[in-house]
C-alpha cells in the first residue's frame, strides 16, 4: 500500500526546507568563517604594528613610492615604510645574498623578475598574501595563488620639445640624422629590457638594433637618469620611457613629451614577500594594502600605469597594454641575448 503523504509534508516540501536549512547553515558557517578571519587578519595588523615597519626593495617609480609611502603610512598609524629603489637585476642579486647570509634587509620586493619569484615561490621561499584585499584581486593577475600582479606598465618614447621640433611618433624616428650621438637608451639591467629589445627588433625589424647602434646612443642604467637628461636638455630624446617617470617632470614644468608608438610593450610589476622576512607580519600589511584599492588608486590613479583592478578611478586601461611574457626569457635565452646585444652596441 502506498502511503499518501499529508499536506505540506511531501519531498517537495521537505526538499525545500533541507535546503532552506543547508543556505542557513551555509550562511552562518561563512559568516564564522568570515568573522574567524576578520580577528586573524586583526591579530596579523596589531603584531605588524609592534614590528613597527616593513623593509621593501622596489623597481617602482620615485614619485609612486612616495605617493604610497604617504598613504600607507597614513592608512597604518605608527609604521614605517622603508623603501629602497633598484633596479630588478641588481635587486634580485641583492636578495639572494640576503637570504644565503641571514641579514636583516628587505621584507617584500616589488619588481618585474617574476621568473625570479616563481623560481623562490618553487624553492618555498615566498608567501602568499593573507589579507582581506586577496578576495576581491582578479584571479587572472594572481600567479599561482600567490605572486600577484599590481600594475601593468607601458612604456614610450620621451622627447624634449625645445630641441625637437618635429613631434616623434615612432621608433624610426630615433635613426634621424640629426639625432646622431644624441640618442638616449636604457642598458640590460633587468630582463624586462632583454624583452624590450627583442620586442623592438620584431616589430621593427631585425636591422633596426644594428642601425640605431650607428646612432652612437648614450646608454643609461635607469628611467630616472634618462628622463632627467631628457628634461635638462642634455639629451633630444630617449627611449623606454614611462609616465611614472616623465609626468612629474612636465608637472614641473618641464619641456617633455611623452609618445606612446602604435603599439605598446609594457611590463609587469608584481609584490613577492619572502620568506626570510624579519618582518613577516608587517609584510603581510603591506602587500595587502598594495591590492586594496586604496593602494591600486595611490599606485595607479594618475594613469601612469594600469591597475588589474576594476574601477579604480584614473587608472590606464590594463587592456591597451601588450606585456612581455617572462617564461620565455630564460636564464639561457637572457644570456645569449645579452651576448648578441652587447656586440652591437659595445663594438
Amino acid at each position: 500500500m502506498k502511503l499518501k503523504p499529508e499536506a505540506g509534508t511531501g519531498f517537495g516540501s521537505a526538499r525545500t526546507a533541507g535546503l532552506a536549512l543547508l543556505a542557513a547553515l551555509a550562511g552562518a558557517l561563512a559568516s564564522e568563517a568570515s568573522l574567524a578571519q576578520s580577528a586573524a587578519w586583526k591579530n596579523v595588523v596589531a603584531a605588524a604594528q609592534k614590528e613597527g615597519s616593513v623593509v621593501v626593495f622596489s623597481a617602482q617609480g620615485p614619485s609612486v613610492m612616495e605617493r604610497i609611502k604617504l598613504d600607507f603610512e597614513k592608512t597604518y598609524p605608527g609604521m614605517r615604510l622603508e623603501q629602497t629603489r633598484m633596479s630588478s637585476g641588481p635587486m634580485m642579486s641583492k636578495l639572494d645574498q640576503e637570504r644565503a647570509t641571514g641579514a636583516d634587509g628587505a621584507d617584500v620586493t616589488v619588481t618585474t623578475e617574476i621568473v625570479w619569484l616563481e623560481d623562490r615561490l618553487r624553492e618555498g621561499a615566498l608567501k602568499a598574501p593573507m589579507g582581506p584585499s586577496t578576495a576581491a584581486w582578479p584571479s587572472a593577475f594572481m600567479i599561482r595563488g600567490t605572486i600577484p600582479v599590481l600594475a601593468l606598465e607601458p612604456f614610450g618614447i620621451a622627447y624634449n620639445t625645445n630641441l625637437v621640433k618635429t613631434p616623434i611618433t615612432g621608433y624610426r624616428d630615433l635613426l634621424k640624422p640629426e639625432f646622431q650621438g644624441k640618442v638616449g637608451m636604457i642598458g640590460l639591467v633587468a630582463t624586462s629590457l632583454v624583452a624590450f629589445y627583442d620586442w623592438l627588433e620584431k616589430k621593427e625589424g631585425p636591422d633596426f638594433l644594428a642601425k640605431l647602434a650607428t646612432q652612437q646612443p648614450k646608454v643609461y642604467g635607469s628611467n630616472p637618469i634618462g628622463s632627467q637628461m631628457v628634461a635638462s636638455g642634455e639629451l633630444p630624446v630617449a627611449s623606454f620611457m614611462s609616465a611614472t617617470m616623465v609626468l612629474p617632470l612636465m608637472a614641473k614644468g618641464a619641456p617633455v613629451k611623452l609618445v606612446y608608438p602604435d603599439k605598446v610593450f609594457g611590463i609587469q610589476y608584481a609584490a613577492g614577500i619572502v620568506g626570510w622576512a624579519k618582518r613577516p607580519n608587517a609584510a603581510q600589511v603591506y602587500v595587502d594594502y598594495l591590492m586594496s584599492r586604496a593602494g591600486q588608486t595611490a599606485w595607479n590613479g594618475l594613469g601612469e600605469a594600469a591597475s588589474p583592478l576594476p574601477n579604480i578611478p584614473g587608472s590606464g586601461d590594463v587592456r591597451s597594454i601588450n606585456p612581455y611574457d617572462p617564461a620565455h626569457y630564460t636564464p639561457e635565452v637572457v644570456k645569449a641575448y645579452r651576448a648578441r646585444w652587447e656586440g652591437i652596441f659595445k663594438k
